[in-house]
């Protein structure tokens, strides 16, 4: 039994659910026989897009993934005693590229594409133990990750993304959680010593149904996201907030690993004229 006294530790996350649209629907119709032929294009879909291979940008930044049945969980979590506001700023931005990359390859192959929520939340691993091995037959007999043991950021994420058309989420979109960049800023605002100063601007453009979040450092653009201006009023098991429809981003990673790419080909081609001379 569990000390009542006992400091249960609460980590701050932010956490991505993305979703196969249209994935289940075939399998109902087979009653969920994979072997008949109607899941054929869904086992054909789900490989070739390879969900444990989603998490490859936002993974340089510790982002930890978990793919269940037709979707995948992303998580990041916070820790405060780093000094990561940019690198907050940076997962939010992968977690977007990581969302486009999927949905685009999807509806390339002819499906209905990829509907996702990104959120913030709090998690509570209850062991450090992320598996169990029996060594006696060598197989795995249960898995435990502790990024998602207890992980309410998941939770909302998938319970919102669950609530579809009925609550206005639709169609192959990306959805932030307003409660998400309000969560962002109060940690951007925490200012350390001489740091540089975060902040996040939000600006409605008048000429379009456009609404833009700018993350800076200091007046350094680092993201600028594009999303409808209505925001869905989301109200549901406990979740009162605001969902952003996703458009477009811009991002300073982007344009930092275009200039790298191009000084790498100048490089190369300064190498092959010292090498062979300059064609005549």
């Amino acid at each position: 039994m569990q000390d009542e006294s006992e400091d249960y530790k609460i980590i701050e996350c932010l956490c991505s659910w993305y979703d196969l649209l249209g994935f289940g629907q075939p399998l109902i119709d087979s009653n969920w026989d994979l072997n008949n032929e109607q899941c054929q294009s869904q086992l054909k879909r789900i490989k070739s897009l390879d969900l444990s291979f989603v998490n490859k940008y936002s993974s340089a930044h510790g982002t930890t993934s978990f793919s269940l049945n037709d979707g995948i969980i992303l998580n990041y979590d916070i820790d405060e005693t780093l000094n990561i506001n940019e690198q907050i700023v940076k997962v939010l931005d992968d977690l977007a590229l990581e969302y486009e990359s999927l949905n685009v390859r999807d509806v390339r192959n002819g499906f209905p594409g990829v509907r996702g929520i990104i959120t913030f939340g709090v998690r509570y691993n209850y062991t450090h133990v992320e598996s169990t091995f029996n060594v006696s037959n060598k197989k795995t007999l249960a898995y435990h990750p502790k990024v998602f043991q207890l992980n309410t950021a998941f939770s909302k994420a998938y319970i919102m993304e669950s609530s579809g058309s009925k609550s206005g989420i639709s169609g192959n979109h990306l959805y932030i959680d307003e409660f998400l960049i309000n969560s962002m800023e109060k940690i951007l605002n925490k200012k350390k010593d001489d740091s540089p100063v975060y902040s996040i601007k939000r600006e409605i453009n008048s000429d379009s149904d456009s609404i833009f979040f700018t993350f800076y450092r200091d007046e350094t653009s680092l993201l600028r996201l594009e999303f409808d201006k209505r925001p869905i009023e989301y109200n549901f098991k406990g979740i009162e907030t605001k969902l952003y429809k996703y458009i477009s981003r811009q991002s300073r990673q982007d344009q930092l690993a275009q200039e790298e790419e191009l000084r790498r080909a100048q490089r190369y081609l300064q190498m092959e004229k010292e090498e062979f001379g300059d064609e005549k």
